[in-house]
C-alpha cells in the first residue's frame, strides 16, 4: 500500500466509532477492487481460467454421471454441483487465510509498514481492516460463478440462510487462522507454516474434491476435526435444497465455536508479532 494510501485510509478515521471503522473497511475495499481492475491482463487470466474449471468440472460429472445414479442417490446432489460448491466455498474461505498475511507481506517488501506504526490507528486493527478487501472481492466473486453455473451449467441451487451462515462462518474461522499467520510473518518474515497446514489438510480432507466418507477410517477421524468439511456440509445441503433442518445445528455450532476461538486467537497472535517485531526493532526489516 501506497503512502498515499495509507494516508486516505487514515483520513477516514475519526475516534474508534463503528462508523469510523466501517469507513476504514470499505476505503480498503474500494482501494482493493481498484487494485484488481488495474491488472486487467492477470484479472482476464484469472476469470478464463475459473470458467475453464467449471467447464471441466462439468464434463467430469457427466462422467461420474454416466456411471449411474449411485453418486445423486447417495450425496443428493451431482457431482458437479458437489464440487464446484466445493471449490467456490473454499475459495472465498481461502481468501481470508490468505489476505492478512499477505498484507503484511506487501507492507514490509514495500516499506510501509513502518509508517504504519506513526499513525493514529492502532496497528492490529489496520492490518486487519486492510485484508477484508481481498476477501469481500472474494465473496462477489463466488457468488458470481455460483450464479453464472447455475445459470450455464445447469447446476440447480436454491438460496439458503443454513448455507450461508456456514460460509459466514467458515471464511470468519479461516480469516482467523490468516491473522495467527500474519502475526507469524511479522516475527519470522518468511516461512509460516499455518496457512500451509490449513490450505493443505482442506484441500485433502475436507471434502473440496471428493466426499470425505471415501477416505480411509483415521483420515475421516481427522477430516472431522477441519471447519472445512462441516461448512461444506452444510452449504451443499443448503443449496441443494435437500435436507433436513435439524441435521445443520450441529456443523454451524461447531463452526460458530471454530470461528470464534480462531479469531481470538488470531487477534492475539497478530498483537504479540507486532509488539514482538517493535521491541526487537525489525518492522522494517523484510
Amino acid at each position: 500500500m501506497s503512502a498515499a494510501g495509507h494516508g486516505d485510509a487514515l483520513a477516514l478515521w475519526r475516534g474508534s466509532t463503528l462508523a469510523a471503522v466501517l469507513r476504514v473497511a470499505w476505503a480498503f475495499v474500494v482501494r482493493s477492487a481498484a487494485t484488481y481492475a488495474s491488472y486487467r491482463a492477470k484479472l482476464s487470466l484469472g476469470l478464463a481460467s475459473l470458467v475453464l474449471s467449471l467447464v471441466t468440472f462439468s464434463f467430469v460429472g457427466r462422467v461420474v454421471d454416466a456411471a449411474g445414479s449411485g453418486f445423486l442417490d447417495r450425496y443428493g446432489t451431482s457431482y458437479t454441483s458437489f464440487v464446484i460448491v466445493g471449490v467456490i466455498v473454499h475459495g472465498i474461505a481461502a481468501a481470508g487465510l490468505s489476505s492478512f498475511r499477505a498484507t503484511v507481506r506487501r507492507e514490509q517488501l514495500q516499506g510501509t509498514l513502518e509508517l504504519l506504526v506513526t499513525s493514529r490507528v492502532p496497528v492490529p486493527a489496520l492490518l486487519v481492516l486492510s485484508g477484508l478487501g481481498e476477501l469481500a472481492i472474494a465473496g462477489a466473486g463466488g457468488a458470481a460463478l455460483l450464479a453464472l453455473a447455475s445459470a450455464v451449467l445447469d447446476v440447480r441451487l436454491c438460496l439458503s440462510l443454513a448455507a450461508v451462515a456456514a460460509v459466514v462462518l467458515y471464511a470468519a474461522a479461516m480469516c482467523g487462522f490468516g491473522l495467527v499467520s500474519a502475526g507469524v510473518i511479522l516475527v519470522s518474515k518468511e516461512g509460516e507454516p499455518v496457512s500451509w497446514v490449513f490450505g493443505a489438510a482442506a484441500g485433502l480432507l475436507g471434502g473440496v474434491y471428493f466426499p470425505v466418507d471415501i477416505l480411509p477410517p483415521w483420515l475421516r477421524g481427522l477430516s472431522a476435526l477441519i471447519p472445512t468439511t462441516h461448512a461444506l456440509r452444510v452449504a451443499r445441503a443448503g443449496l441443494s435444497g435437500y435436507h433436513d433442518p435439524a441435521s445443520l445445528v450441529r456443523p454451524l455450532v461447531l463452526l460458530g465455536l471454530t470461528a470464534s476461538a480462531a479469531l481470538v486467537a488470531g487477534l492475539l497472535t497478530l498483537g504479540w508479532g507486532y509488539r514482538h517485531a517493535r521491541r526487537a526493532g525489525t518492522l522494517g526489516e523484510y
